[in-house]
């Protein structure tokens, strides 16, 4: 089961990073507040549906998708802000670098998803007692 979680949240990243976002308008995400959040809701929302179809309790959805949401955004604002400063071409092979880079740290939050949601109920209770 946690293997078909995490394959549905990479198929939902792949999903929200490239169709969803092409979409869109193009997204400044140097900015930390702005309407590259639009862009973050998206994978939350996808997230929140995906853990609610893989029986996730419904509050510990919110928590999950909560947690994609923010480091999604901290994840994809500091890329852009180190390209940006070191002014890194879209067509240098740095720039590639830096989206491997990027795509492993997403993934990364997918398997910490998996792992907190088939972990032992009482790292749902630490999280929820921090927002009590």
């Amino acid at each position: 089961m946690d293997t078909l979680f995490l394959f549905a949240l990479i198929v939902k990243h792949a999903f929200c990073d490239l169709y969803l976002q092409f979409k869109k308008v193009p997204l400044d995400k140097t900015k930390y507040i702005g309407e590259c959040h639009l862009h973050y809701f998206d994978h939350a929302l996808f997230t929140f549906i995906i853990s609610y179809l893989f029986l996730v309790p419904l509050e510990y959805c919110f928590i999950l998708s909560g947690i994609d949401y923010i480091l999604h955004w901290h994840i994809d604002c500091i890329k852009t802000k180190v390209m940006k400063f070191l002014n890194i071409s879209k067509s240098s092979l740095t720039y590639w670098l830096f989206q491997t880079f990027d795509q492993i740290l997403h993934y990364s939050t997918y398997l910490l998803l998996v792992y907190i949601s088939s972990s032992p109920q009482h790292i749902f209770k630490k999280l929820i007692s921090y927002f009590n």
